[in-house]
């Protein structure tokens, strides 16, 4: 009986240290999950703050393009009126007399 008693013991024993092997291991994988975890987290945080940055650049730019196709417009429809306010009404030069003075005469005293 003695020798039964003793392989049940060893039996057990090896079945204790099974059972703490394989809660040591699920321990450890726990462990490392809430650690992968964690760090993935901080990096989806990083991601979307960064996402929320372009989003807002992208924003601004779109506002700086809206900005200039305005001036772009607003410049072009100035020019087609400078250019065609030449074809519409010539402007006649006035001719205006001036009064001159001549240096070059020269007055003899006698």
């Amino acid at each position: 009986m003695e020798k039964i008693d003793r392989a049940e013991k060893k039996d057990t024993q090896k079945a204790k240290i099974i059972f703490l092997s394989l809660a040591a291991l699920v321990a450890i994988l726990l462990v490392w999950s809430v650690v992968s975890m964690n760090k993935a987290r901080s990096e989806r945080d990083a991601a979307r703050q960064e996402a929320e940055m372009l989003r807002q650049d992208n924003a601004k730019l779109e506002q700086m393009v809206k900005d200039l196709s305005q001036d772009n417009a607003f410049l072009k429809k100035k020019i087609e009126q400078l250019q065609v306010k030449p074809k519409a009404k010539p402007v006649a030069k006035k001719k205006t007399k001036t009064a001159t003075k001549s240096s070059s005469s020269k007055k003899t005293t006698k």
